[in-house]
């Protein structure tokens, strides 16, 4: 499945980069209002942006498609994510909360518990505290809920609390 992400990544990088480079590049139009000028150039600035996001996306999806250890592992004394390198033991955790329909954040007692690493705020557009990291649940074997069920259950025996989405907080 990693595989089939990494080529979508792969493709929205390659479309953004052609959309940008022909909006930037191409032959100007004459009968263009200022308005339209304005707006291709921001759809434009846009899709360079969100080409190295992409690129990103798709490499991590790829170098986790390559790996042959697995991707997550759980037991009684922690957790280890092999893509971004977390190790984390249940007694370090001050409180998880899902993500909806992706996985979950743990909070950490401290922030040096956590390694050095650009994939703690994976998926790359989700915002994170600075002891905050995001652990992702899906495109695994497992189904998702079990994964974030077992991850609850071992956080509050490691006397952590579960804490409701963010959704649902507003509401």
């Amino acid at each position: 499945m990693t595989i089939v992400v990494g080529a979508v990544w792969t493709f929205v990088a390659l479309i953004m980069a052609i959309a940008a480079l022909t909006l930037f590049l191409g032959t100007p139009q004459i009968h263009r209002t200022l308005f339209e000028d304005m707006a291709l150039t921001l759809f434009g600035l846009f899709a360079l942006g969100l080409v190295p996001l992409a690129s990103a996306a798709a490499l991590f999806s790829f170098q986790d498609a390559r790996s042959n250890e697995p991707v997550l592992t759980i037991d009684k004394q922690g957790l280890i994510d092999h893509r971004s390198g977390l190790s984390v033991r249940w007694m370090d955790v001050v409180s998880a909360r899902p993500i909806h329909n992706w996985g979950v954040t743990l909070q950490m007692r401290d922030r040096s518990l956590l390694p050095r690493s650009s994939r703690l705020g994976y998926p790359l557009l989700i915002w994170r505290k600075p002891c905050e990291v995001h652990v992702q649940s899906k495109f695994l074997s497992t189904p998702e809920y079990e994964i974030v069920n077992s991850v609850f259950g071992l956080v509050c025996l490691g006397g952590g609390r579960v804490l409701p989405s963010r959704l649902f907080r507003l509401l």
